[in-house]
């Protein structure tokens, strides 16, 4: 069994296996050590990483990144407010207080939390550190580095 490392950063992730007296840093679809923590919604599929990064250009109002500064927030936070004038997405209100972004996929308009966001990204990982590790991964230490 290896231990697995997730740092979840606002614009890129990285993940790390503790194994055979060493660490090792895990590349992800694309060879690249660095996971863009972007996830991209689209008429008729969900990009993640750095094919929902690679659509940023062409699908800016669906592509959802810098949400991490978002998790756990309530939306008429003051620095929330300032934080969503700068995001090119649509953010909304959810009725229990907290933050939704507004996306079209799969032709419907969809209302996503960040915690869903964030665990779609985390889903990502979990399947890139599959594949290069061989096996199942059941428990990873996620460092979620502070944002002052």
């Amino acid at each position: 069994m290896s231990a697995v490392g997730i740092d979840l950063g606002n614009d890129t992730c990285y993940v790390a296996v503790a194994r055979a007296g060493g660490l090792e840093a895990i590349t992800n679809d694309y060879s690249q050590r660095a996971t863009p923590s972007y996830v991209a919604f689209g008429p008729t599929c969900r990009d993640l990483g750095t094919s929902a990064k690679n659509k940023t250009v062409t699908n800016l109002k669906n592509t959802i990144f810098n949400f991490k500064r978002l998790i756990g927030k309530r939306y008429n936070d003051p620095a929330v407010q300032n934080e969503v004038t700068y995001l090119p997405y649509v953010t909304r209100e959810l009725p229990n207080g907290s933050i939704g972004v507004e996306v079209s996929y799969l032709g419907n308009t969809s209302v996503f939390t960040i915690q869903q966001i964030t665990a779609m990204l985390l889903t990502k990982l979990k399947d890139i550190t599959e594949v290069a590790c061989k096996g199942k991964i059941t428990d990873c230490v996620i460092s979620v580095p502070v944002f002052l």
